[in-house]
């Protein structure tokens, strides 16, 4: 009976050795850190949040892709990542917050403009303001009075329907143009001077004549001369870079 015992003990071990080599391939071939590998969590938003949408692609490598709205454009994201690239890829190595950033792509720009010919002044503005439309605009903007007589000085703007000494257009209307019309008096000397009150450093203003004879960057000088014997066009466009 011992003998048999023996036999059949034995035998037991020999089969649990056998499983266990069996199964040794399977164990070996297993990752244990495979469940927290791709399982980072990503959140996005953006701010504001009517300024566009983000869109995601990817897993363990993260394409981020900003779409800005109507009016709207992407400035750069922020929180766990910081950057102005867009797309925007990311290796996640940790659970990560992004926001992507917008802001109005309108252009609030205010100019003051005076001309003069050593008698009379005429102080003008223009730009794009917040709340204008591409014409009159109550409160806004300000209709010029009537012409004084021959030989004064008298310069306004062609608005929409009426002159003006103040117009302003809409924020979001790609360079806008004005044109200015400048009936000198009894001098023909005349001086016009500006000041770029406010406007983003990628605005910018050209001002021309009639046969483009006369071209001024506004942002690299502060006023120009002009002999005039007769009323004159000029013609004020603005760049946005």
């Amino acid at each position: 009976m011992s003998g048999k015992r023996s036999v059949n003990k034995n035998w037991h071990y020999a089969f649990l050795l056998a499983a266990v080599l069996i199964m040794m391939p399977a164990i070996s071939s297993c990752n244990i850190f495979e469940e927290s590998e791709g399982a980072f969590i990503i959140s996005t938003n953006a701010l504001p949040s009517t300024g566009g949408t983000v869109i995601q692609t990817g897993s363990g490598i993260v394409e981020l892709l900003a779409v800005a709205n109507d009016n709207w454009v992407f400035t750069h994201w922020s929180g766990d990542v910081e950057s102005t690239e867009n797309p925007l890829q990311i290796t996640l190595t940790q659970n990560t917050q992004v926001s992507a950033n917008f802001a109005l792509a309108g252009n609030d720009t205010r100019v003051l403009l005076t001309i003069s010919d050593g008698q009379f002044i005429s102080e003008l503005e223009f730009g794009q303001k917040s709340g204008a439309t591409d014409g009159f605009d109550t409160f806004i903007d300000l209709e010029a009075p009537p012409p004084p007589p021959d030989g004064v000085l008298f310069s306004w703007f062609d608005g929409a329907d009426r002159p003006l000494l103040y117009d302003y257009r809409n924020p979001f209307t790609q360079n806008p143009v004005w044109s200015l019309r400048v009936r000198p008096g009894a001098s023909q000397s005349v001086n016009l001077a500006w000041e770029i009150d406010f406007a983003r450093d990628n605005v910018t203003w050209i001002l021309s004549n009639e046969d483009e004879t006369l071209q001024i960057d506004l942002r690299t000088v502060s006023n120009l001369s002009v002999n005039l014997s007769q009323p004159t066009l000029f013609t004020i466009t603005q760049q946005t870079d």
